[in-house]
């Protein structure tokens, strides 16, 4: 141990030591990089998916009473206006209910959901208000993160198919006639 001692303290050269920092810090610099990457597609996604809901509500909203207005239709408006929200159609669920006034209650705190997992499509339903209704809409995408095995693509809270959700969710007034 001694002969060992001695030769550590007898050499005084630095050679290497960039290396050595560059082994130690690069997994950080790395890890750090792949999670800013996954956050800012999360954050154009669920952007881009509250954009294609006000643009719909604004139409659901002034019509009131003019159309029939089923789960299809909304999501396929959200997914028309939506732009890059890859696979829209299979992967957007839309639910919208009528708020009773006197109790002001929502439905469920958490939001339903595609499972890619399962073949059955979760029951969600879509109710068209009348005049002057409070309305409450929800819509959950299912996306798949770009690095799920790395950064924070590992550490976000994902369904059983390793899908992530986002969620956007508004209240608002029908327009009467």
């Amino acid at each position: 141990m001694r002969k060992l001692c001695k030769l550590i303290r007898r050499s005084k050269s630095e050679d290497g030591n960039a290396s050595v920092e560059f082994a130690l810090m690069s997994p950080l610099f790395f890890f750090l990089f792949i999670s800013i990457f996954e956050l800012g597609m999360a954050t154009v996604r669920i952007t881009m998916l509250e954009h294609g809901m006000d643009m719909t509500m604004r139409d659901i909203r002034l019509s009131t009473g003019s159309a029939n207005i089923t789960q299809e239709k909304i999501r396929d408006r959200i997914c028309e206006r939506a732009g890059l929200l890859k696979d829209c159609n299979n992967s957007l669920l839309v639910e919208m209910v009528v708020i009773d006034r006197n109790t002001f209650s929502l439905p469920a705190v958490r939001a339903t959901c595609i499972d890619k997992s399962e073949t059955a499509l979760p029951v969600t339903s879509v109710i068209s208000g009348g005049d002057s209704d409070l309305m409450f809409l929800r819509a959950c995408f299912v996306v798949r993160p770009l690095l799920p095995t790395l950064g924070l693509g590992k550490l976000l809270k994902k369904d059983p198919a390793g899908n992530m959700q986002l969620v956007a969710s508004s209240i608002f007034a029908q327009e009467p006639k």
